[in-house]
């Protein structure tokens, strides 16, 4: 198995990683020889974009808690009670 094997780490988007090794090789001239180099430095690439989005998440998430726990302590959260409709208000007689 090697470093790029998918059966050893289904959690990487391998294509993605592939794709960023070539670009990398291409813009480097193409040299021979460093296919292990580009893989690494795009396997790198990979996990600073997952490292990223994790943080993303996990802030977003954190944000929605605090949110919702905003609105219960201001009742503002829903209710199951169904919204009753407002009062029409008249117009002003001329």
């Amino acid at each position: 198995m090697t470093d790029n094997d998918p059966e050893r780490h289904p959690d990487r988007d391998n294509d993605w990683i592939a794709r960023r090794a070539y670009s990398r090789w291409e813009e480097e001239g193409r040299p021979h020889g460093r296919d292990a180099d580009h893989w690494h430095a795009a396997l790198q690439d990979w996990q600073t974009l997952q490292a990223a989005s994790d943080g993303t998440t996990n802030n977003a998430g954190r944000r929605i808690a605090e949110a919702q726990a905003s609105a219960i302590e201001d009742s503002l959260a829903p209710s199951n009670q169904p919204a009753r409709p407002a009062r029409a208000v008249k117009a002003p007689k001329r």
